[in-house]
């Protein structure tokens, strides 16, 4: 039994929302919400407020490279010991599709679980 090798679009396709790990969708979402060039210590404070454990450096900076592998994020240098890290456009356009799909679902109205009616019935009313 032979292996196949990937085509060249199976290994350099944009992975979904879903393919990348919950730490790296919020590294996309901390890249996109820092107004100033978010850099690697700005990132890990913006993800500091919001995890109960502090961020590891290495992990940062393990799954920035993942992502600029994945072309979700450039880098480019601002300094000779500082690198910013921007969204590229298919980064963008992979929020902005979740960030559609969240409001979307949240603008539906809800199907009720028995199917029933759920208006009030004066039994219902005090």
């Amino acid at each position: 039994m032979t292996e196949q090798t990937p085509t060249h679009d199976e290994t350099h396709r944009s992975p979904t929302y879903y393919d990348l790990s919950g730490f790296q969708r919020d590294v996309l979402q901390a890249i996109a919400a820092i107004d100033e060039k978010p850099y690697g210590l700005a990132l890990k404070d913006y993800l500091d407020e919001r995890y109960s454990d502090p961020i590891n450096h290495s992990r940062l900076y393990q799954n920035l490279d993942q992502l600029i592998e994945h072309q979700l994020v450039d880098c480019a240098p601002l300094d000779d010991r500082t690198n910013a890290y921007t969204l590229t456009d298919a980064g963008r356009r992979l929020l902005a599709h979740q960030a559609n799909t969240l409001a979307s679902c949240c603008d539906r109205p809800r199907p009720v679980a028995d199917g029933g009616d759920h208006s009030p019935t004066e039994a219902d009313r005090p």
